[in-house]
């Protein structure tokens, strides 16, 4: 795997034409892309891909695609260290593509590496360690151990440190844009050619939503420093229910190091999302480094939910858009339970027996 994205023999803007005729298409219609293909033309190799963009990109994200290439093909000393991390862990952009009006249509990156497949040839997303270890075995997989979601956690956290570093927004950081290799459980983000200085879109799947950030506003770094925190509390706890993985970080399991979840809690529940501990401080916890104490102010815990007959969380949107109801207020959400309901049955028995009585009258009544 090259950490050298100067090292393609393409240009940093290279026209579709000259990419002559594609490869095999391996995705269609994902985010904001219509269609990822395979690249072999002209010595780039099997190992790159074009992304083609289901709108041209205007000339504002046209720069920011640009400055974003030439950090990437950059030999400057300044910056080194985070570059190579993006890297070598990322689908940094190699070169940005247009067609024959000069309108971006797409950019060239590099496929993920092998090790982050799966047997079955299918890359490994990282949602399989925000599972509990009980589900895993119940599936035939092996449950990592605590240390080895430590390691893939410090891996994650290690590009969100180098993307903060440079002043990056990420934003749409979730499960199906970080593969996992279990073999040195090392993680390899995607999707980066949409990273902007300073704000961006803010781009996020349901449930991944900053609940301190007002609707419509673009992400910021501290928009990436929640997200990043959710995915990893996530893999690091195997809890995807917000409310109870943030009352398991409260009072962290073996495995779970104490000040790795208070900086977690920090970064997720401050009152002042202003105050969000930034990634290098996570980073520093995942890494056994010295305790580090911030100024937050937390806002109260939601209540933590009663005990489920099985692992499937309830999705993290229902946790933040409506509010949590008492367990002496609680009522079955399941609809096909609902019958099970006593006072239910109890007001069905009451209005049958009604409707005998009438029937019972009106015959008596037509027979006198």
């Amino acid at each position: 795997m090259t950490t050298d994205s100067s090292a393609w023999a393409v240009l940093p803007v290279t026209s579709l034409a000259d990419l002559g005729a594609l490869g095999e298409q391996i995705a269609t219609n994902n985010g904001q892309s219509s269609e990822v293909t395979r690249v072999s033309h002209h010595g780039t190799g099997p190992d790159l891909l074009f992304k083609r963009y289901k709108e041209p990109l205007g000339d504002t994200d046209s720069d920011r695609l640009d400055e974003l290439v030439a950090f990437g093909r950059s030999d400057a000393a300044a910056g080194r260290p985070s570059r190579e991390v993006l890297l070598s862990r990322t689908s940094w952009p190699v070169a940005r593509v247009t067609d024959d009006t000069s309108a971006t249509v797409g950019c060239l990156i590099p496929m993920a590496p092998d090790a982050f497949r799966s047997d079955g040839g299918r890359y490994r997303e990282i949602d399989t360690l925000a599972r509990p270890d009980a589900r895993l075995a119940r599936n035939g997989g092996t449950p990592p151990t605590p240390e080895q979601r430590i390691t893939a956690c410090q891996s994650l956290v290690g590009i969100a440190v180098a993307l903060e570093q440079r002043g990056l927004v990420y934003s749409d950081w979730n499960y199906a844009n970080a593969f996992w290799n279990p073999a040195d459980h090392s993680v390899y983000l995607i999707d980066m050619d949409g990273c902007a200085k300073g704000t961006g879109t803010d781009i996020h799947q349901p449930g991944w939503q900053d609940p301190r950030a007002r609707t419509g506003t673009p992400a910021d770094l501290s928009t990436d420093r929640y997200r990043v925190a959710l995915l990893t509390a996530r893999c690091l706890t195997g809890e995807r229910n917000l409310a109870e993985m943030l009352h398991t970080l409260d009072d962290p399991p073996n495995g779970v190091p104490r000040k790795v979840a208070q900086l977690l809690l920090d970064m997720l529940w401050a009152e002042n999302r202003e105050t969000r501990p930034p990634s290098s401080a996570l980073l520093a916890a995942l890494r056994d480094g010295p305790e580090l104490r911030f100024s937050v102010v937390r806002a109260e815990l939601p209540e933590r939910p009663p005990a489920r007959r099985s692992d499937t969380a309830e999705p993290l949107k229902s946790v933040i858009t409506k509010p949590v109801r008492s367990s002496a207020s609680s009522r079955p959400e399941d609809p096909d339970q609902s019958f099970l309901d006593p006072r239910g049955a109890w007001a069905i028995g009451v209005l049958f027996a009604v409707i005998v009585i009438v029937v019972i009258v009106i015959g008596v009544a037509q027979g006198s």
